[in-house]
């Protein structure tokens, strides 16, 4: 099969065509829009599927990785906190993640503990977080909030920078 069709129910003259070329499948639409009836349109996917497998020789693709994302209620290690406020300062902690708004651009809503939002014993926004592994059920306080080497140098860089604007004049 080099190529398939698929016309309209209403209009004969309104069709699609599919055909393999140069290791490719290619549609060309003969109008803008075609509505066929429903056996013609499983017809016209086994022909795109059949074109398929002269392109490729019908390989099976191994199946797609499992969701490696962190899930609500996971103990997770933030990798990279907010880039837009307090950087660096939630890198290294250990926490639970509580919210994953997928699309934004820091999805994860990480709790360290019951103090407040921006607080290392509150709870965060950040951008990447890994999944704990092999973590004991309860860890105490102190191992959950406090933060790591990384985690202080950058908070450090960040105050040093915000003391140096304010003494040159550009925080007053």
């Amino acid at each position: 099969m080099t190529e398939c069709k698929i016309e309209c129910r209403y209009n004969r003259s309104d069709i699609i065509t599919a055909h393999a070329a140069n290791g490719e499948i290619w549609f060309e639409p003969g109008s803008d829009n075609v509505s066929p009836s429903l056996a013609d349109a499983r017809t016209f996917a086994r022909g795109i599927l059949s074109l398929a497998d002269e392109v490729d020789g019908g390989e099976e693709k191994a199946e797609p990785a499992p969701d490696s994302r962190p899930k609500v209620g996971d103990r997770v290690i933030v990798v990279e906190d907010d880039p837009n406020g307090l950087t660096g300062t939630f890198v290294g902690l250990v926490g639970t993640l509580t919210n994953d708004d997928g699309g934004a651009c820091v999805p994860y809503l990480v709790k360290f503990g019951e103090g407040s939002h921006g607080d290392v014993d509150g709870q965060w926004y950040c951008r990447r977080v890994e999944k704990v592994a092999d973590e004991p059920a309860s860890l105490p306080a102190a191992t959950i909030t406090t933060p790591t080497r990384e985690a202080y140098l950058h908070r450090a860089a960040s105050d040093l920078i915000e003391l140096a604007d304010y003494l040159a004049g550009e925080g007053a």
